[in-house]
Protein backbone atom coordinates (compact mmCIF):
# COMPACT_ATOMS: atom_id res chain seq x y z
CA UNK A 1 0.00 0.00 0.00
CA UNK A 2 2.90 2.32 0.76
CA UNK A 3 4.22 1.81 -2.80
CA UNK A 4 0.89 2.85 -4.28
CA UNK A 5 0.83 5.91 -2.03
CA UNK A 6 4.36 6.79 -3.05
CA UNK A 7 3.58 6.48 -6.77
CA UNK A 8 0.43 8.56 -6.32
CA UNK A 9 2.41 11.31 -4.61
CA UNK A 10 5.06 11.23 -7.35
CA UNK A 11 2.42 11.49 -10.07
CA UNK A 12 0.59 14.26 -8.20
CA UNK A 13 3.83 16.23 -7.82
CA UNK A 14 4.27 16.24 -11.60
CA UNK A 15 0.86 17.81 -12.21
CA UNK A 16 0.85 21.51 -13.03
CA UNK A 17 -1.67 23.92 -11.58
CA UNK A 18 -3.32 24.15 -15.01
CA UNK A 19 -3.75 20.39 -15.20
CA UNK A 20 -5.23 20.28 -11.69
CA UNK A 21 -7.71 23.01 -12.56
CA UNK A 22 -8.64 21.20 -15.77
CA UNK A 23 -9.15 17.91 -13.91
CA UNK A 24 -11.28 19.69 -11.32
CA UNK A 25 -13.50 21.25 -14.00
CA UNK A 26 -13.95 17.88 -15.72
CA UNK A 27 -14.92 16.19 -12.44
CA UNK A 28 -17.33 19.03 -11.64
CA UNK A 29 -18.98 18.78 -15.07
CA UNK A 30 -19.31 15.02 -14.74
CA UNK A 31 -20.92 15.41 -11.31
CA UNK A 32 -23.31 18.16 -12.45
CA UNK A 33 -24.30 16.23 -15.57
CA UNK A 34 -24.93 13.10 -13.51
CA UNK A 35 -27.28 15.06 -11.26
CA UNK A 36 -28.98 16.74 -14.24
CA UNK A 37 -29.66 13.36 -15.88
CA UNK A 38 -31.26 12.07 -12.69
CA UNK A 39 -33.29 15.27 -12.25
CA UNK A 40 -33.98 15.60 -16.00
CA UNK A 41 -32.52 19.11 -16.29
CA UNK A 42 -31.52 19.66 -19.95
CA UNK A 43 -29.85 23.06 -19.39
CA UNK A 44 -26.73 21.76 -17.64
CA UNK A 45 -25.78 19.24 -20.38
CA UNK A 46 -26.20 21.99 -22.98
CA UNK A 47 -23.96 24.35 -21.00
CA UNK A 48 -21.43 21.55 -20.52
CA UNK A 49 -21.42 20.83 -24.25
CA UNK A 50 -20.86 24.53 -24.94
CA UNK A 51 -17.91 24.63 -22.49
CA UNK A 52 -16.32 21.55 -24.05
CA UNK A 53 -16.87 22.93 -27.55
CA UNK A 54 -15.32 26.29 -26.60
CA UNK A 55 -12.26 24.51 -25.15
CA UNK A 56 -11.79 22.38 -28.27
CA UNK A 57 -12.19 25.30 -30.66
CA UNK A 58 -9.83 27.61 -28.76
CA UNK A 59 -7.06 25.19 -27.76
CA UNK A 60 -7.34 22.40 -30.36
CA UNK A 61 -8.29 23.99 -33.69
CA UNK A 62 -7.10 20.95 -35.66
CA UNK A 63 -9.38 18.63 -33.72
CA UNK A 64 -12.28 21.10 -34.06
CA UNK A 65 -11.89 21.10 -37.86
CA UNK A 66 -11.76 17.31 -38.00
CA UNK A 67 -14.76 17.09 -35.68
CA UNK A 68 -16.72 19.50 -37.90
CA UNK A 69 -15.94 17.38 -40.97
CA UNK A 70 -16.93 14.14 -39.20
CA UNK A 71 -20.17 15.58 -37.79
CA UNK A 72 -21.43 17.18 -40.99
CA UNK A 73 -22.80 14.06 -42.75
CA UNK A 74 -24.33 12.93 -39.45
CA UNK A 75 -25.94 16.27 -38.62
CA UNK A 76 -29.71 16.74 -38.53
CA UNK A 77 -31.69 19.90 -39.30
CA UNK A 78 -33.46 21.40 -36.29
CA UNK A 79 -35.82 24.28 -37.10
CA UNK A 80 -38.04 26.67 -35.21
CA UNK A 81 -41.14 28.18 -36.78
CA UNK A 82 -41.22 30.85 -34.06
CA UNK A 83 -37.96 32.49 -35.16
CA UNK A 84 -38.08 31.18 -38.75
CA UNK A 85 -34.64 29.64 -38.46
CA UNK A 86 -33.26 26.18 -39.07
CA UNK A 87 -29.77 24.88 -38.33
CA UNK A 88 -28.04 21.62 -39.08
CA UNK A 89 -26.79 20.42 -35.70
CA UNK A 90 -24.08 20.10 -34.59
CA UNK A 91 -22.19 20.95 -37.79
CA UNK A 92 -23.46 24.50 -38.32
CA UNK A 93 -22.84 25.37 -34.67
CA UNK A 94 -19.23 24.34 -35.19
CA UNK A 95 -19.07 26.29 -38.46
CA UNK A 96 -20.40 29.46 -36.86
CA UNK A 97 -18.05 29.08 -33.86
CA UNK A 98 -15.03 28.50 -36.08
CA UNK A 99 -15.99 31.51 -38.21
CA UNK A 100 -15.97 33.76 -35.16
CA UNK A 101 -12.65 32.22 -34.08
CA UNK A 102 -11.21 33.00 -37.52
CA UNK A 103 -12.33 36.63 -37.22
CA UNK A 104 -10.83 36.86 -33.71
CA UNK A 105 -7.54 35.34 -34.80
CA UNK A 106 -7.30 37.65 -37.80
CA UNK A 107 -7.69 40.62 -35.43
CA UNK A 108 -5.39 39.15 -32.78
CA UNK A 109 -2.56 36.89 -33.98
CA UNK A 110 -2.87 35.68 -37.58
CA UNK A 111 -1.71 37.46 -40.69
CA UNK A 112 -2.56 35.92 -44.04
CA UNK A 113 0.00 36.43 -46.78
CA UNK A 114 -1.21 38.63 -49.61
CA UNK A 115 -0.41 35.84 -52.11
CA UNK A 116 -3.39 33.92 -50.66
CA UNK A 117 -5.57 37.01 -50.35
CA UNK A 118 -4.85 37.96 -53.96
CA UNK A 119 -5.03 34.47 -55.45
CA UNK A 120 -7.61 34.40 -58.29
CA UNK A 121 -9.80 31.93 -56.36
CA UNK A 122 -9.91 34.25 -53.33
CA UNK A 123 -10.58 37.32 -55.48
CA UNK A 124 -13.52 35.67 -57.27
CA UNK A 125 -14.86 34.52 -53.89
CA UNK A 126 -14.83 38.15 -52.66
CA UNK A 127 -16.74 39.25 -55.75
CA UNK A 128 -19.23 36.39 -55.39
CA UNK A 129 -20.02 37.26 -51.76
CA UNK A 130 -20.00 41.04 -52.33
CA UNK A 131 -22.49 40.88 -55.19
CA UNK A 132 -24.68 38.55 -53.15
CA UNK A 133 -24.66 41.12 -50.31
CA UNK A 134 -25.67 43.91 -52.69
CA UNK A 135 -28.60 41.88 -53.96
CA UNK A 136 -29.68 41.32 -50.35
CA UNK A 137 -30.25 45.07 -50.12
CA UNK A 138 -32.71 44.99 -53.03
CA UNK A 139 -34.24 41.64 -52.13
CA UNK A 140 -37.97 40.92 -52.28
CA UNK A 141 -37.65 39.37 -48.79
CA UNK A 142 -34.56 40.95 -47.14
CA UNK A 143 -34.65 38.88 -43.94
CA UNK A 144 -34.51 35.63 -45.96
CA UNK A 145 -31.68 36.96 -48.12
CA UNK A 146 -29.53 38.18 -45.24
CA UNK A 147 -29.93 34.83 -43.46
CA UNK A 148 -28.94 33.10 -46.69
CA UNK A 149 -25.91 35.38 -47.11
CA UNK A 150 -24.88 34.85 -43.47
CA UNK A 151 -24.92 31.08 -44.02
CA UNK A 152 -22.68 31.56 -47.07
CA UNK A 153 -20.27 33.51 -44.87
CA UNK A 154 -19.92 30.79 -42.25
CA UNK A 155 -19.72 28.08 -44.92
CA UNK A 156 -16.88 29.81 -46.78
CA UNK A 157 -15.09 31.05 -43.64
CA UNK A 158 -15.07 27.73 -41.79
CA UNK A 159 -14.51 25.51 -44.84
CA UNK A 160 -12.24 27.68 -47.00
CA UNK A 161 -10.30 30.12 -44.84
CA UNK A 162 -10.09 27.92 -41.73
CA UNK A 163 -8.99 24.94 -43.82
CA UNK A 164 -6.27 27.13 -45.31
CA UNK A 165 -5.06 27.81 -41.75
CA UNK A 166 -5.17 24.08 -41.01
CA UNK A 167 -3.16 22.91 -44.03
CA UNK A 168 -0.80 25.87 -44.38
CA UNK A 169 2.23 23.92 -43.13
CA UNK A 170 1.17 20.40 -44.04
CA UNK A 171 -1.09 19.69 -47.01
CA UNK A 172 -1.58 16.09 -45.88
CA UNK A 173 -3.84 17.44 -43.13
CA UNK A 174 -6.35 18.04 -45.92
CA UNK A 175 -6.43 14.28 -46.43
CA UNK A 176 -7.29 13.75 -42.74
CA UNK A 177 -9.98 16.42 -43.03
CA UNK A 178 -11.69 14.69 -45.95
CA UNK A 179 -11.11 11.30 -44.30
CA UNK A 180 -13.16 12.49 -41.32
CA UNK A 181 -16.06 13.45 -43.58
CA UNK A 182 -15.72 10.13 -45.44
CA UNK A 183 -15.92 8.15 -42.18
CA UNK A 184 -19.04 10.08 -41.12
CA UNK A 185 -20.52 9.52 -44.56
CA UNK A 186 -19.69 5.80 -44.35
CA UNK A 187 -21.74 5.56 -41.15
CA UNK A 188 -24.69 7.20 -42.94
CA UNK A 189 -24.23 4.84 -45.89
CA UNK A 190 -24.26 1.76 -43.66
CA UNK A 191 -27.42 2.94 -41.84
CA UNK A 192 -29.11 3.85 -45.13
CA UNK A 193 -28.17 0.60 -46.87
CA UNK A 194 -29.42 -1.52 -43.96
CA UNK A 195 -32.73 0.35 -43.95
CA UNK A 196 -32.92 0.07 -47.73
CA UNK A 197 -32.24 -3.68 -47.56
CA UNK A 198 -35.11 -4.07 -45.10
CA UNK A 199 -37.40 -2.61 -47.78
CA UNK A 200 -36.10 -5.08 -50.36
CA UNK A 201 -34.05 -2.33 -52.07
CA UNK A 202 -37.26 -0.82 -53.42
CA UNK A 203 -36.63 2.14 -55.75
CA UNK A 204 -39.47 4.15 -54.19
CA UNK A 205 -37.90 3.98 -50.71
CA UNK A 206 -34.52 4.94 -52.18
CA UNK A 207 -35.83 8.50 -52.63
CA UNK A 208 -36.06 9.23 -48.91
CA UNK A 209 -34.48 6.33 -46.99
CA UNK A 210 -31.34 8.41 -46.25
CA UNK A 211 -33.23 11.03 -44.27
CA UNK A 212 -32.81 12.69 -41.79
CA UNK A 213 -29.12 12.84 -42.72
CA UNK A 214 -29.71 13.91 -46.35
CA UNK A 215 -32.88 15.47 -47.70
CA UNK A 216 -33.35 13.06 -50.60
CA UNK A 217 -31.58 10.70 -52.94
CA UNK A 218 -30.28 13.48 -55.20
CA UNK A 219 -28.24 15.12 -52.41
CA UNK A 220 -27.13 11.69 -51.24
CA UNK A 221 -26.05 10.73 -54.76
CA UNK A 222 -24.27 14.07 -55.21
CA UNK A 223 -22.07 13.62 -52.13
CA UNK A 224 -21.26 10.02 -53.06
CA UNK A 225 -20.28 11.13 -56.59
CA UNK A 226 -18.15 13.86 -55.00
CA UNK A 227 -16.28 11.47 -52.71
CA UNK A 228 -15.71 8.55 -55.08
CA UNK A 229 -12.85 10.34 -56.95
CA UNK A 230 -11.37 11.33 -53.58
CA UNK A 231 -11.33 7.88 -51.97
CA UNK A 232 -10.21 6.24 -55.24
CA UNK A 233 -7.30 8.68 -55.65
CA UNK A 234 -6.33 8.45 -51.96
CA UNK A 235 -5.67 4.74 -52.50
CA UNK A 236 -2.63 5.75 -54.60
CA UNK A 237 -1.10 8.25 -52.15
CA UNK A 238 2.66 7.57 -51.95
CA UNK A 239 2.78 7.63 -48.12
CA UNK A 240 0.01 5.03 -47.71
CA UNK A 241 0.48 2.04 -45.45
CA UNK A 242 -1.21 -1.29 -46.19
CA UNK A 243 -3.92 -0.45 -43.64
CA UNK A 244 -4.66 2.86 -45.34
CA UNK A 245 -4.91 1.21 -48.75
CA UNK A 246 -7.40 -1.28 -47.35
CA UNK A 247 -9.26 1.62 -45.70
CA UNK A 248 -9.59 3.59 -48.95
CA UNK A 249 -10.43 0.50 -50.98
CA UNK A 250 -13.19 -0.37 -48.49
CA UNK A 251 -14.61 3.15 -48.61
CA UNK A 252 -14.55 3.20 -52.41
CA UNK A 253 -16.39 -0.12 -52.66
CA UNK A 254 -18.92 0.92 -50.01
CA UNK A 255 -19.58 4.27 -51.70
CA UNK A 256 -19.86 2.62 -55.13
CA UNK A 257 -22.59 0.26 -53.92
CA UNK A 258 -24.44 3.12 -52.19
CA UNK A 259 -23.97 5.30 -55.29
CA UNK A 260 -25.75 2.75 -57.46
CA UNK A 261 -28.52 2.29 -54.87
CA UNK A 262 -29.10 6.06 -54.69
CA UNK A 263 -30.87 5.89 -58.08
CA UNK A 264 -29.76 9.48 -58.68
CA UNK A 265 -29.56 9.93 -62.45
CA UNK A 266 -27.87 13.33 -62.23
CA UNK A 267 -25.20 11.87 -59.95
CA UNK A 268 -24.58 9.00 -62.37
CA UNK A 269 -24.10 11.45 -65.25
CA UNK A 270 -21.76 13.66 -63.19
CA UNK A 271 -19.46 10.78 -62.30
CA UNK A 272 -19.33 9.56 -65.91
CA UNK A 273 -18.27 13.04 -67.06
CA UNK A 274 -15.66 13.25 -64.27
CA UNK A 275 -14.33 9.89 -65.47
CA UNK A 276 -14.19 11.34 -68.99
CA UNK A 277 -12.14 14.29 -67.71
CA UNK A 278 -9.73 11.87 -66.02
CA UNK A 279 -9.32 9.90 -69.28
CA UNK A 280 -8.60 13.15 -71.15
CA UNK A 281 -5.91 14.03 -68.59
CA UNK A 282 -4.35 10.56 -68.68
CA UNK A 283 -4.24 10.53 -72.49
CA UNK A 284 -2.83 14.10 -72.54
CA UNK A 285 -5.46 15.20 -75.04
CA UNK A 286 -4.96 18.87 -75.94
CA UNK A 287 -7.43 21.32 -74.44
CA UNK A 288 -8.05 22.84 -77.87
CA UNK A 289 -9.28 19.45 -79.12
CA UNK A 290 -11.66 19.20 -76.17
CA UNK A 291 -13.02 22.68 -76.96
CA UNK A 292 -13.48 21.82 -80.64
CA UNK A 293 -15.21 18.56 -79.70
CA UNK A 294 -17.52 20.43 -77.32
CA UNK A 295 -18.36 22.99 -80.01
CA UNK A 296 -19.11 20.24 -82.53
CA UNK A 297 -21.41 18.41 -80.10
CA UNK A 298 -23.06 21.69 -79.13
CA UNK A 299 -23.58 22.55 -82.80
CA UNK A 300 -25.18 19.17 -83.51
CA UNK A 301 -27.56 19.66 -80.59
CA UNK A 302 -28.42 23.14 -81.86
CA UNK A 303 -29.12 22.11 -85.47
CA UNK A 304 -31.03 18.97 -84.49
CA UNK A 305 -32.78 20.47 -81.45
CA UNK A 306 -36.28 19.91 -82.89
CA UNK A 307 -35.61 16.24 -83.60
CA UNK A 308 -34.05 15.73 -80.17
CA UNK A 309 -36.96 17.37 -78.38
CA UNK A 310 -39.41 15.31 -80.43
CA UNK A 311 -37.64 12.08 -79.43
CA UNK A 312 -37.59 13.18 -75.80
CA UNK A 313 -41.31 13.98 -75.86
CA UNK A 314 -41.98 10.49 -77.21
CA UNK A 315 -40.05 8.87 -74.36
CA UNK A 316 -42.49 7.58 -71.74
CA UNK A 317 -40.03 5.58 -69.62
CA UNK A 318 -40.42 6.66 -65.99
CA UNK A 319 -37.71 6.19 -63.38
CA UNK A 320 -37.50 2.70 -61.92
CA UNK A 321 -35.29 0.36 -59.94
CA UNK A 322 -33.79 -1.15 -63.09
CA UNK A 323 -30.52 0.43 -64.20
CA UNK A 324 -31.26 0.54 -67.96
CA UNK A 325 -34.80 1.89 -67.47
CA UNK A 326 -33.47 4.48 -65.01
CA UNK A 327 -31.02 5.70 -67.64
CA UNK A 328 -33.73 5.77 -70.31
CA UNK A 329 -35.93 7.91 -68.04
CA UNK A 330 -33.32 10.69 -68.02
CA UNK A 331 -34.65 12.08 -71.32
CA UNK A 332 -38.33 11.60 -70.50
CA UNK A 333 -39.86 15.09 -70.45
CA UNK A 334 -43.41 13.96 -71.07
CA UNK A 335 -44.48 11.71 -68.17
CA UNK A 336 -41.61 11.60 -65.66
CA UNK A 337 -42.83 13.91 -62.86
CA UNK A 338 -39.33 14.72 -61.63
CA UNK A 339 -38.10 15.79 -65.06
CA UNK A 340 -41.23 17.80 -65.91
CA UNK A 341 -41.19 19.52 -62.52
CA UNK A 342 -37.58 20.50 -63.14
CA UNK A 343 -38.70 22.12 -66.39
CA UNK A 344 -41.42 23.89 -64.42
CA UNK A 345 -38.86 25.31 -61.98
CA UNK A 346 -36.54 26.40 -64.78
CA UNK A 347 -39.35 28.02 -66.76
CA UNK A 348 -40.45 29.90 -63.63
CA UNK A 349 -36.86 31.03 -63.05
CA UNK A 350 -36.54 32.31 -66.63
CA UNK A 351 -39.73 34.34 -66.18
CA UNK A 352 -38.31 35.77 -62.94
CA UNK A 353 -35.04 36.64 -64.70
CA UNK A 354 -36.90 38.52 -67.46
CA UNK A 355 -38.59 40.66 -64.83
CA UNK A 356 -35.46 41.39 -62.76
CA UNK A 357 -32.38 40.60 -64.89
CA UNK A 358 -29.77 42.63 -62.98
CA UNK A 359 -30.40 42.43 -59.22
CA UNK A 360 -32.68 39.40 -59.15
CA UNK A 361 -35.28 38.68 -56.47
CA UNK A 362 -32.84 38.23 -53.62
CA UNK A 363 -30.62 35.36 -52.40
CA UNK A 364 -32.60 32.43 -51.04
CA UNK A 365 -35.98 33.81 -52.09
CA UNK A 366 -36.72 31.64 -55.13
CA UNK A 367 -38.92 29.10 -53.32
CA UNK A 368 -41.01 31.87 -51.78
CA UNK A 369 -41.67 33.87 -54.96
CA UNK A 370 -41.67 31.48 -57.92
CA UNK A 371 -45.25 30.17 -57.54
CA UNK A 372 -46.99 32.95 -59.55
CA UNK A 373 -44.56 32.41 -62.43
CA UNK A 374 -45.58 28.77 -62.97
CA UNK A 375 -47.44 27.87 -66.15
CA UNK A 376 -50.19 25.28 -66.07
CA UNK A 377 -48.72 23.25 -68.94
CA UNK A 378 -45.56 22.61 -66.90
CA UNK A 379 -47.24 21.82 -63.58
CA UNK A 380 -47.08 18.27 -62.25
CA UNK A 381 -48.52 16.25 -59.39
CA UNK A 382 -45.60 17.43 -57.24
CA UNK A 383 -45.96 21.15 -58.04
CA UNK A 384 -46.79 23.45 -55.15
CA UNK A 385 -47.88 27.03 -54.58
CA UNK A 386 -46.99 27.19 -50.88
CA UNK A 387 -43.27 27.95 -50.98
CA UNK A 388 -42.32 24.54 -49.65
CA UNK A 389 -41.24 22.82 -52.85
CA UNK A 390 -37.53 23.60 -52.77
CA UNK A 391 -35.30 25.57 -55.08
CA UNK A 392 -34.72 26.06 -58.81
CA UNK A 393 -32.86 22.76 -59.30
CA UNK A 394 -29.83 24.46 -60.81
CA UNK A 395 -26.68 26.07 -59.42
CA UNK A 396 -26.69 28.42 -62.42
CA UNK A 397 -30.34 29.23 -63.21
CA UNK A 398 -31.26 29.59 -59.51
CA UNK A 399 -28.57 32.19 -58.71
CA UNK A 400 -29.48 34.03 -61.91
CA UNK A 401 -33.09 34.36 -60.73
CA UNK A 402 -32.04 35.32 -57.20
CA UNK A 403 -28.97 37.53 -57.81
CA UNK A 404 -29.38 38.52 -61.44
CA UNK A 405 -27.19 37.82 -64.46
CA UNK A 406 -24.10 39.28 -62.70
CA UNK A 407 -24.66 36.79 -59.87
CA UNK A 408 -24.75 33.90 -62.31
CA UNK A 409 -21.54 35.20 -63.92
CA UNK A 410 -19.78 35.11 -60.54
CA UNK A 411 -20.76 31.44 -60.22
CA UNK A 412 -19.30 30.72 -63.67
CA UNK A 413 -16.18 32.68 -62.70
CA UNK A 414 -15.74 30.47 -59.63
CA UNK A 415 -16.13 27.37 -61.83
CA UNK A 416 -13.60 28.51 -64.43
CA UNK A 417 -10.96 29.78 -62.00
CA UNK A 418 -11.01 26.76 -59.69
CA UNK A 419 -10.98 24.19 -62.50
CA UNK A 420 -8.15 26.02 -64.26
CA UNK A 421 -6.16 26.22 -61.01
CA UNK A 422 -6.74 22.54 -60.27
CA UNK A 423 -5.84 21.30 -63.76
CA UNK A 424 -2.82 23.63 -63.98
CA UNK A 425 -1.53 22.34 -60.63
CA UNK A 426 -2.06 18.71 -61.64
CA UNK A 427 -0.16 19.21 -64.91
CA UNK A 428 2.79 21.16 -63.49
CA UNK A 429 3.44 20.32 -59.84
CA UNK A 430 6.41 18.06 -59.05
CA UNK A 431 5.08 16.94 -55.66
CA UNK A 432 3.32 13.54 -56.07
CA UNK A 433 1.00 14.12 -53.08
CA UNK A 434 -0.01 17.59 -54.26
CA UNK A 435 -0.53 16.19 -57.76
CA UNK A 436 -3.00 13.61 -56.44
CA UNK A 437 -4.66 16.21 -54.19
CA UNK A 438 -5.18 18.54 -57.17
CA UNK A 439 -6.53 15.69 -59.28
CA UNK A 440 -9.00 14.31 -56.72
CA UNK A 441 -10.33 17.74 -55.76
CA UNK A 442 -10.71 18.81 -59.38
CA UNK A 443 -12.57 15.63 -60.36
CA UNK A 444 -14.76 15.91 -57.25
CA UNK A 445 -15.66 19.48 -58.20
CA UNK A 446 -16.36 18.38 -61.79
CA UNK A 447 -18.98 15.96 -60.45
CA UNK A 448 -20.63 18.76 -58.52
CA UNK A 449 -20.48 21.36 -61.29
CA UNK A 450 -22.11 18.87 -63.68
CA UNK A 451 -24.68 17.85 -61.07
CA UNK A 452 -25.28 21.56 -60.45
CA UNK A 453 -26.89 21.93 -63.85
CA UNK A 454 -29.77 19.76 -62.59
CA UNK A 455 -29.81 20.33 -58.82
CA UNK A 456 -28.38 22.71 -56.24
CA UNK A 457 -27.25 21.93 -52.70
CA UNK A 458 -24.76 24.67 -51.79
CA UNK A 459 -27.31 26.15 -49.40
CA UNK A 460 -26.70 23.10 -47.18
CA UNK A 461 -23.76 22.23 -44.93
CA UNK A 462 -23.62 18.67 -46.34
CA UNK A 463 -22.28 19.78 -49.73
CA UNK A 464 -20.81 23.17 -48.82
CA UNK A 465 -18.16 21.73 -46.50
CA UNK A 466 -16.45 19.46 -49.06
CA UNK A 467 -17.12 21.91 -51.90
CA UNK A 468 -15.38 24.91 -50.30
CA UNK A 469 -12.84 22.58 -48.72
CA UNK A 470 -11.83 21.45 -52.22
CA UNK A 471 -11.41 25.14 -53.17
CA UNK A 472 -9.01 25.62 -50.23
CA UNK A 473 -6.92 22.55 -51.12
CA UNK A 474 -6.58 23.54 -54.78
CA UNK A 475 -5.66 27.11 -53.84
CA UNK A 476 -2.90 26.00 -51.47
CA UNK A 477 -1.44 23.33 -53.76
CA UNK A 478 -1.49 25.84 -56.61
CA UNK A 479 0.43 28.40 -54.55
CA UNK A 480 2.93 25.78 -53.39
CA UNK A 481 3.51 24.74 -57.01
CA UNK A 482 4.25 28.36 -57.91
CA UNK A 483 6.77 28.56 -55.07
CA UNK A 484 4.71 31.25 -53.36
CA UNK A 485 4.34 29.47 -50.05
CA UNK A 486 7.65 29.94 -48.31
CA UNK A 487 6.19 31.44 -45.15
CA UNK A 488 2.66 31.88 -46.43
CA UNK A 489 1.00 32.55 -43.11
CA UNK A 490 2.85 33.83 -40.09
CA UNK A 491 1.46 33.68 -36.59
Amino acid sequence: MSRLTQRWNQWKAKLTARQLIFAGIVLLLLFLNGISIIKEWPVIPLISAAVVLAYIVIFHMDFAMYLMAFCTPLSIIVSSSDIHLGLSLPSEVLMITLSFLFLFRILYDVRIDKKILTHPVSIVLYIYLTWMFLTCLTSEIPIVSFKFWASKLWFTTSCYWMLILLIKDDHTKAIKYFDCYAVGLAIVVVITTIRHAMSGFDEFYAHWIMSPFYNDHTAYGAILAFFLPITACCFFLPQNTTFKKIFYLGLTLLFTIAFYLSYSRAAWISLVIALGVWIILKLHIKFSWVVVGGLVIGGLFYFYADDILYKMSRNSQDSSGKFVEQLQSISNISTDASNVERLNRWNSAFSMIKERPVMGWGPGTYQFVYAPFQKSKFKTIISTNFGDGGNAHSEYIGPCAETGIPGMLTVFALLIVILYSGLHTYNHTQDPTDRLLALMMTLALVTYFVHGSLNNFLDTDKLSLPFWGAFAVITMTNLKMKGALGETISE
